[in-house]
């Protein structure tokens, strides 16, 4: 008997079956239309862009290098009384292409939420990735300490863990079981989750040895500075900036956005453009002024989105601090995520991937490691690979965790079956 897993379309109704197919053929035509258009235009924004080459550094080799990371159970288990998530972080240091930690006993940590079955299924997600984040935090300090390696590097950016913290932060987490982190004593609400989260990545931001490798991110920050040149949406190419550089860099180089954007305005003001573009193209039509002026118009509009937005997330409410308190906190935070640098690296073949440095790392040195210790079939530095393979959770991991909690329950007896079936039942057993 073959062992070929069945398709998800031979699963279909047959008449479904055959739309699918037509369904196929239409969207193909249209996704070839669409991409001949974009050829066209793809073919002059080499030359308006700036690449650097990939410096040969020596030594590189022999760096003691950390790795960091974390992740957590990407479907919650849903009980009639739970929502159930796990969470695991870890660490690696490697001396060369060698792994120096391989029985350190200090270097995984594994955690978990039972969350009531009630409200947003969203926010007890998003605690859940807040605890895997603060794992994560706690694990590369450790390294950091025990190892005092060269050079840290963190899966995903300092403070990607940002986004919708405004939506849990006047969470309380009594009724949360199992919302602990490693050498922590737990937190009482999600600001304190989210203000510890924060503090350590700053740490670890200004140490001047860490940095993020970033796999997953949608920023339009080119299409905001070609859109910045004329004020014409028509320039603009309608992508992410990774898959432009894809289709314009060459392998061997790199990247680096202040080459083009100069000091004065991050990627985050350029990309925001592209983000709030209703307002700002509102702003445009109304002004008559230079460019200069213009830009400099559009960029204090940015600031001020940007304040409200990191400000709701990352300071505690004008209410409580007071509007003073708040605006500083939002300005000092607003300074720190984006004055960090961000650069894309384009090893081999591969699709090229971001690399955002933390205060006083060594960008050549960062440039020459991270090529040199490429994996060519994924496109990324092995040791992120490596600690990607150990620490990866099954998306079952959370069903089995609550069956194994349920398990356990029956076995103490202080319940009845049907008390605890109550609980533990599938909130969707169809699914189950």
């Amino acid at each position: 008997m073959s062992s070929e897993e069945e398709s998800a379309v031979s699963k279909l109704p047959p008449p479904l079956q055959a739309d699918f197919f037509e369904m196929s053929e239409r969207a193909a035509q249209k996704a070839l239309e669409r991409m001949m258009r974009e050829r066209e235009k793809m073919a002059g924004l080499r030359g308006k862009l700036r690449y650097r080459r990939i410096p040969r550094i020596g030594g590189v080799e022999d760096m003691r290098v950390g790795v960091v990371d974390g992740s957590y159970s990407p479907d919650l288990s849903e009980k009639m009384g739970y929502r159930v998530g796990v969470y695991t972080a870890s660490y690696m240091v490697l001396d060369g292409r060698g792994i120096y930690s391989d029985d350190d006993d200090e270097a995984m940590t594994i955690g978990y939420v039972m969350a009531p079955q009630v409200g947003s299924s969203l926010h007890a997600k998003k605690i859940l990735s807040l605890l895997a984040t603060y794992a994560e935090r706690v694990m590369a300090e450790r390294c950091m300490k025990k190892y005092d390696v060269d050079l840290l590097i963190l899966d995903g950016s300092f403070y990607g863990f940002r986004t919708r913290c405004s939506e849990v932060k006047k969470r309380g987490l009594d009724d949360f079981d199992g919302v602990w982190g490693p050498g922590s004593g737990g937190f009482k609400t999600a600001w304190d989750l989210i203000n510890e989260v924060y503090e350590r990545s700053r740490r670890l931001a200004e140490n001047g040895r860490t940095i993020g490798v970033i796999k997953r991110l949608r920023t339009q920050a080119i299409d905001g500075w070609l859109f910045a040149q004329r004020w014409r949406i028509e320039d603009t190419m309608g992508k992410n900036d990774r898959l432009l550089l894809w289709a314009t860099m060459r392998p061997g180089e790199y990247f680096d956005y202040r080459d083009i954007l100069g000091e004065q305005y991050s990627y985050h003001h350029y990309s925001n453009i592209m983000t709030w573009m209703n307002d700002v193209r509102r702003w445009v039509r109304e002004a008559d002024e230079s460019g200069e002026d213009r830009l400099r118009r559009v960029m204090r509009f940015i600031d001020r989105k940007l304040m409200t937005q990191i400000g709701t997330d990352l300071c505690q409410d004008k209410r409580v601090i007071g509007e003073e308190a708040w605006a500083e906190c939002a300005a000092r935070k607003v300074a720190e995520i984006t004055g960090l640098r961000r650069i894309y690296i384009r090893p081999h073949d591969a699709a090229p991937f971001c690399v955002e440095l933390g205060n006083g790392v060594d960008l050549e040195t960062v440039v020459g490691y991270l090529s040199w210790s490429v994996n060519k079939a994924t496109g990324l530095p092995f040791p992120l690979d490596l600690i990607d393979e150990l620490i990866s959770l099954d998306r079952r991991i959370s069903r089995e965790f609550a069956e194994e909690v349920e398990a356990r329950i029956l076995l103490k007896r202080a319940l009845n079956m049907s008390e605890v079936r109550e609980e533990f039942t599938p909130l969707n057993p169809q699914k189950e």
